[in-house]
């Protein structure tokens, strides 16, 4: 195991809670395998305390950056100087970090790991995306960064379903008037008709948890992804299995968008292979 020392580069998570996350064994091992002296530490916030713990964190030299978890994302956009115009966009943030000049940043790249995972569930296989219709269940930070990955990919319509309706609808209107091609429109939580369904909600955390999307009628061709990392194979997931569907894991997500992360933080080029690696470790 790497020590930790004066020199150490550290990356907090932050999360609430934060024992789901999977960022400190993915990217611990690689900073391990590669002798880079870094290390990835989780740290539970609640949302009353967090801004204030992005200002003072972000204020440590040693601190490199800080990864996002649930369900801080949104808040992450007035913790930081400067977001991006995607993380504007989607009303979230999952990376912090420090630019050039010293101000704190946030960007949101859950949206573009889910979308190379995506590409990788697809396996070369065509996809129409003009004419494609997509489900998203969860308008929290990760169903914020999915929807507007979708629409900036170019598929023909997005629908949003949310238990939370305002803030469904603020997002869906921020996406229509960004994305005009793309029918951004009020979904509710059933697969029929889609070609893809992500599920962006806590549920699937826990076996105990109701199903968050209704499978009957789904399309075999349809893929069916569930953005979790705590369970590797949630009820979701083996159902849709189950009837037929390809699927796509939650920590697919993580691993596509690890290099991302790394050079925002100041390790660029990496591949995500490095990371699929370690899968095993």
């Amino acid at each position: 195991m790497l020590e930790i020392t004066g020199t150490t580069r550290i990356f907090p998570v932050i999360g609430w809670p934060v024992e789901q996350v999977k960022a400190p064994t993915l990217f611990n091992a690689y900073f391990q395998r590669h002798g880079i002296d870094a290390r990835v530490i989780p740290l539970k916030v609640p949302p009353e305390g967090y801004i204030a713990a992005v200002r003072l964190l972000m204020g440590i030299a040693n601190v490199g950056g800080i990864f996002v978890s649930i369900p801080h994302k949104p808040m992450s956009v007035d913790a930081v100087d400067v977001a991006t115009s995607r993380a504007r966009l989607a009303g979230s943030c999952n990376a912090i970090y420090k630019d050039a000049g010293g101000a704190i940043r946030g960007d949101l790249i859950d949206g573009e790991g889910f979308v190379r995972a995506f590409d990788r569930t697809l396996a070369g296989a065509a996809f129409d995306w003009a004419g494609a219709r997509a489900l998203v269940v969860g308008s929290g930070g990760v169903g914020c960064a999915v929807a507007e990955a979708l629409a900036a990919r170019g598929i023909g319509e997005v629908a949003i379903f949310d238990t939370r309706p305002e803030q469904a609808a603020a997002l869906r209107a921020r996406l229509q008037q960004a994305f005009p091609a793309c029918r951004v429109v009020e979904g509710v939580p059933q697969a029929e008709g889609y070609q893809l369904v992500v599920n962006c909600t806590p549920l699937g955390m826990h076996w105990d948890d109701p199903l968050p999307v209704d499978l009957r009628g789904v399309s075999p061709s349809c893929v069916v992804a569930d953005c979790g990392m705590k369970v590797e194979m949630s009820k979701l997931l083996l159902e849709a299995q189950m009837r037929g569907c390809r699927i796509q894991k939650g920590k697919e997500m993580l691993i596509e968008q690890a290099p991302l992360y790394l050079a925002l933080f100041g390790w660029p080029g990496v591949n995500s292979d490095a990371f699929r690696a370690l899968e095993a470790l």
